[in-house]
């Protein structure tokens, strides 16, 4: 029996969180390779800066282990 493919996404933005999350159902072995274990949602970081949003609206930046179950 063959070993099952395996897949390397590289970076944890937008577009590796979404292939991983596209990709959790297939038969694969599938692999996130970023330098940070988080994702942060950068477009609301001006509001912080501003004080026009809550930190925790984007502190609250999830772990990509979380995310892609």
């Amino acid at each position: 029996m063959p070993d099952r493919p395996r897949i390397v996404v590289l970076g944890g933005g937008f577009g590796g969180v979404g292939a991983i999350k596209k990709l959790g159902d297939a038969d694969a072995d599938v692999l996130l390779v970023d330098q940070h274990d988080y994702h942060t949602f950068q477009p609301l970081l001006y509001q912080v800066a501003t004080v026009g949003g809550s930190r925790r609206s984007v502190a609250t930046c999830s772990t990509i282990r979380r995310m892609s179950r």
